[in-house]
């Protein structure tokens, strides 16, 4: 038998949907606070938040005329289409869900406004009064799910709920690092950060040495812009809990294919399953973004999404371009590809000797450099590769190629046909599952052993351009200068000028590093060096 829910249901059903714990209604007050234009921010929170949480800010404020309809159902001042959303809140659900899930107290006033007021509302009941009030806003959350009892059981304790509530509030920090804020929990301050730059939010959240080896990112194209920070290839994590994207200032989930943008523009600079460290602020037009698309507004829809990627793209590997860099040490992975930057920070090198016919002694930027001659002989040929197969039309064999292919590697290569093709690859079925290689690149037709691996490796992945960069480093390490095999002071200089003309001079394709530097302050230091010379390079490297 169907029953229309009555108003109580409704109610408790309505608060669930948006307030869960603490955390979402300190979400929920943050977004209202950041979108009155509050530059400051007292946080208060009591028993985890179960028992009080209290935010004032210095925001626009409500006016007395409309703030009894602040609490009530669907009723915003911020919403007028869902396709051009400027704002982080929008649905008029927020205050209204704490109301019936806690008693609601909010005192305002507008600066040009003479007087304030204050709203007390709870579940049926609300009452608005008059009286003296400082500019901004001061909302009080108190008894989180007291007539609830089945919600307020399935709150963790009030030591958990708190870590959960600063937890959001370091997220906002980071993303809106100019803010002043203040926290304190049953009574002890805990926070008191003044505002400033990612780095100083960094600072305050992740510690000062994460955030001295965080690289600041600005970038711009069009109507797209990001802002923050991102770390050097060498700090990195298997989680992506310290990459942190927000998107016209809303703190948001990765969208995957977003996510791989970034970390392609690492290349084999970053380790494999590994993901950096950094905080950064993407502006879209809010037409081309899509905010409403889960109850708890913590994913977007990019409309545009092809330009979206390669902006992001572009933005890091232009700030990865402009530091040296160096991979961390040692994992083996695949290429992410090469792309035509040619600011990479890779001196002058000078050969100065070897070193167990192995590494290549080298002098440049008045630093000692140490090459690993068969790392940086692969990367040298993997980009002279990747340069032929993009140059060189593919060949037919001249004799007929067959091969077997299962049902996943026939559909593989249906899917990834285009982008094969473009490598050179191409096949025609010849009944069965017997496939014809018609044609290959040029240089793979000198290899003719590795043809079956090669084809059946590009095929056999969900992603084409990996499996064929994976076949380029292994070509490329096949003839590579070996460990042991002795260079000529003209062939080692020679090595050294190509490599530093690679586009990604800093790591083989598997992702092993091919330099190492040492000053000349590092080497009188350890010999306990505190000479003129040493001191005079010091000044000039800090200056």
């Amino acid at each position: 038998m169907i029953c229309k829910l009555s108003p109580e249901l409704i109610r408790e059903i309505a608060a669930g949907e948006v307030i869960a714990g603490p955390a979402d209604v300190l979400k929920e007050l943050l977004e209202n606070a950041l979108d009155a234009g509050a530059t400051r921010l007292q946080v208060s929170v009591e028993a985890g938040g179960i028992g009080r949480l209290c935010v004032r800010d210095n925001g626009a404020g409500i006016a007395m005329s409309d703030l009894a309809l602040a609490a009530e159902a669907h009723c915003t001042s911020k919403l007028s289409s869902l396709t051009n959303i400027q704002t982080l809140g929008f649905r008029g659900e927020g205050l209204y869900a704490i109301r019936n899930a806690a008693t609601l107290k909010i005192t305002s006033r507008p600066a040009t406004q003479l007087g304030g007021a204050t709203l007390l509302a709870t579940h049926d009941t609300q009452s608005v009064s008059e009286h003296p009030a400082p500019a901004g806003t001061s909302v009080s959350v108190t008894d989180l799910f007291a007539h609830l009892p089945a919600r307020r059981h399935a709150l963790h304790d009030a030591s958990l709920e708190t870590k959960k509530l600063m937890a959001l509030l370091g997220r906002y920090v980071l993303h809106h690092p100019w803010l002043q804020l203040g926290l304190s929990v049953d009574g002890e301050e805990r926070w008191a950060f003044a505002g400033g730059s990612f780095t100083e939010a960094v600072k305050l959240l992740w510690g000062p040495v994460t955030a001295n080896r965080l690289l600041a990112l600005q970038y711009a194209d069009g109507t797209m812009q990001v802002e923050g920070l991102l770390s050097r290839p060498e700090l990195s994590r298997p989680r992506r809990d310290r990459l942190l994207l927000a998107v016209n200032g809303r703190p948001v989930q990765w969208p995957e294919a977003l996510l791989a943008s970034v970390i392609k523009a690492y290349r084999e600079l970053l380790r494999s399953h590994h993901y950096p460290v950094g905080v950064l602020n993407l502006r879209v037009p809010p037409t081309d973004v899509l905010v409403n698309t889960a109850p708890d507004k913590s994913r977007v829809k990019f409309l545009n999404e092809a330009a979206v990627l390669a902006f992001m793209h572009d933005a890091v590997l232009s700030t990865l371009a402009e530091h040296p860099l160096a991979p961390a040490l040692p994992e083996l992975h695949v290429s992410e590809g090469l792309s035509s930057v040619n600011r990479h920070a890779f001196p002058k090198l000078t050969h100065l000797g070897t070193y167990q016919q192995l590494y290549v002694l080298a002098e440049g930027d008045n630093n000692l450099w140490i090459i690993d001659q068969h790392a940086a002989h692969e990367r040298i040929l993997y980009e002279t590769l990747s340069q032929r197969y993009q140059q060189e039309a593919p060949v037919e064999l001249e004799y007929p190629e067959l091969l077997h292919l299962g049902v996943d590697e026939a559909l593989h290569y249906e899917e990834n046909k285009a982008v094969l093709q473009q490598f050179g690859i191409v096949l025609e079925p010849f009944g069965g599952q017997q496939w014809r290689v018609r044609s290959v690149p040029a240089f793979l037709s000198e290899h003719p052993h590795l043809l079956q691996d090669v084809i059946k490796g590009s095929v056999s992945s969900h992603n084409a351009g990996d499996a064929w960069r994976k076949v380029l480093g292994r070509l490329a390490c096949l003839p590579a200068i070996k460990a042991g095999q002795p260079l000529s002071s003209m062939s080692a200089q020679a090595l050294l000028d190509q490599l530093r003309a690679c586009e990604t001079p800093w790591a083989c394709p598997h992702g092993r590093p091919t330099a190492l530097t040492l000053s000349e302050l590092e080497l009188a230091r350890k010999f306990g060096r505190a000479g003129v010379r040493s001191s005079a390079r010091a000044s000039v490297s800090k200056g």
